[in-house]
């Protein structure tokens, strides 16, 4: 006796019949086999899943025995990690390790704690002791190996093979037919919340904080980056190293550490005094830096001869070169960005206008209720306004004999007025068109944007460390998995979607144990064409259970 279904199409649907049959041997048929059917039960669409199921149970009490019911049991994450672990995989970054000497002759795999460490700030950012936490909502039996002990060490060793792992590390994420021929360097600072363990040669020091927060003591990292986004490198410095100490150092690392051809170094003229360019150019290496276009006196010459040549009727960006003392100024201008320049202008002025207005209306009147305002207390308090919003040098505000004098500087309002729309850059490149020096320079804005991704995305801050090697390891575990992280955004960039929502969607990806009676075995969610799509174009093989990790 067996359950039989019969498909029965009419012109417009399927219907499926439930029936209870039989098998037996038809003796007027030479006993051949035949089916007969002992109860027809209706339609599966007319009895529904639950009376089949009632129907099953009925006949498993009737023996005394209940149904088996699937279970899903113990789903953990899966989908993310799968997905960072392939790339590292792909990209080879275990095995540079282990070149870099991170085992050493230790028991511990080490390789194994550096890489979670990384995993963990690509996934969900946290400490050392939360990622235990986290680690174990992680369909990935290794983890069972770490420990908050093995982590630091790690730690430990990694910032100790630093200087042999970065061109390992940059070897195997950079395009092989695409030769490093440019290299972006600029730096940031990050701060730390509490004094815990300070001591005289710390590297937390107070300095110029790029967060505003001039009140915390901080570190200072610089980093050198591809066009393409990826870091080749990056350095730790003291809260309180000024910016432009710290090129001699890089450039030298540079030379030393990387086999790079002709390379041409960016960055902003702030950061490279006339000792810096000429150790690059000592060192081989061309340069594009831009000039601050206010307050510098060789910038104000070089535009206004170069302003002469605008052609005012060209709506397109224009570039412009002028020859100085074997570099090249290329200046680039821009009439749209020359027009939303002067409207954004034009309104913060209106709006400092308006909040002068009443302000200084006070100063003139006589017998007012309320605290008389002062012209020294209006002073200060006009200057803080202005100064707050980085508009003090559009307006001359003078206090004389008790005499309170607030109105527009009419020189620096001119000169502004000239430069918007203007870019200065400065070369040692004689022979690259002029709109290709501006389109590098441009680029630049790519180390910017890895600085957002190092500080928001991967949580560089808040730092749990504060011995200096500690906080070193903290940062170069940060950079690995910005490397990683920049790698994968080139990928997914053809599907305009960032790393991010990335993590966020392939987290979906779950796996759980399937129980059916006496089996059990570990199941996959499925697979959306969302996430097929990311896998991809990431290069990662679809997981099945044979990418399953065994329990």
């Amino acid at each position: 006796m067996f359950i039989r279904i019969v498909q029965h199409k009419s012109a417009k649907k399927t219907y499926r019949h439930l029936q209870i049959a039989e098998s037996y041997r038809d003796p007027d048929k030479e006993n051949s086999p035949r089916t007969r059917i002992l109860h027809k039960l209706g339609t599966l669409e007319d009895l529904g899943e639950e009376q089949i199921v009632r129907l099953a149970e009925g006949l498993m009490k009737a023996i005394g025995k209940e149904l088996d019911r699937p279970e899903l049991k113990n789903a953990k994450d899966f989908g993310h990690v799968y997905a960072v672990q392939s790339v590292w995989n792909k990209l080879g970054l275990s095995k540079a390790l282990v070149r870099a000497g991170i085992l050493g002759e230790a028991n511990t795999d080490f390789c194994l704690m550096v890489r979670w460490l990384v995993y963990n700030r690509l996934c969900d950012p946290s400490s050392k002791l939360a990622l235990l936490d986290w680690a174990k909502g992680i369909f990935a039996p290794e983890t069972e190996a770490l420990s908050y002990h093995n982590l630091l060490r790690a730690m430990d060793r990694l910032i100790a093979i630093k200087e042999k792992l970065e061109p390992l590390i940059a070897k195997n994420l950079l395009d092989p037919d695409e030769p490093v021929d440019m290299v972006f360097y600029d730096i940031t600072s990050t701060y730390f919340e509490g004094d815990k363990s300070i001591q005289e040669d710390d590297i937390r020091r107070h300095g110029y904080s790029r967060d505003h927060r001039q009140d915390l003591r901080q570190v200072v990292i610089g980093m050198v980056m591809t066009r393409r986004g990826i870091p080749l490198c990056h350095h730790t410095f003291p809260g309180n190293t000024v910016d432009k100490t710290t090129v001699a150092q890089v450039v030298s690392d540079l030379k030393s550490r990387f086999k790079l051809g002709r390379i041409i170094f960016v960055g902003d003229r702030g950061m490279l005094s006339d000792s810096n360019l000429g150790h690059l150019m000592e060192e081989g290496l061309d340069m594009i830096v831009a000039h601050p276009v206010r307050r510098n006196a060789l910038a104000q010459e070089v535009i206004q001869n170069l302003k002469k040549q605008i052609n005012p009727d060209c709506a397109d960006e224009q570039f412009y070169e002028d020859e100085r003392q074997g570099v090249r100024f290329v200046m680039a201008y821009s009439p749209a960005i020359a027009q939303q320049g002067k409207q954004t202008r034009e309104k913060r002025l209106e709006k400092a206008d308006a909040w002068l207005k009443p302000i200084l209306k006070r100063l003139d009147k006589t017998g007012s209720r309320g605290r008389k305002a002062t012209p020294q207390g209006t002073y200060d308090r006009v200057r803080d306004y202005l100064r707050d919003r980085h508009l003090l040098h559009w307006y001359q505000v003078e206090l004389t004999n008790g005499t309170l004098n607030v109105k527009k500087n009419r020189k620096a309002l001119n000169w502004e007025a000239s430069v918007d729309g203007v870019l200065l850059l400065e070369t040692s490149d004689m022979t690259l068109p002029a709109p290709d020096i501006v389109k590098h320079y441009k680029e630049l804005a790519e180390v910017e944007r890895g600085w957002r991704s190092l500080k928001s995305t991967l949580q560089l801050r808040p730092v749990h460390h504060w011995t200096a090697q500690r906080i070193r390891a903290h940062i170069f575990i940060c950079v690995i998995a910005l490397q990683l992280e920049r790698w994968m955004r080139n990928k997914l960039q053809s599907i305009s979607l960032s790393v991010p929502k990335c993590m966020q969607v392939l987290e979906q990806i779950k796996v759980g144990e399937f129980c059916y009676g006496e089996t059990t075995r570990q199941m996959l969610t499925t697979l959306t064409p969302e996430h097929k799509t990311i896998l991809h174009t990431l290069g990662v093989a679809q997981p099945t259970a044979s990418h399953l990790p065994v329990v």
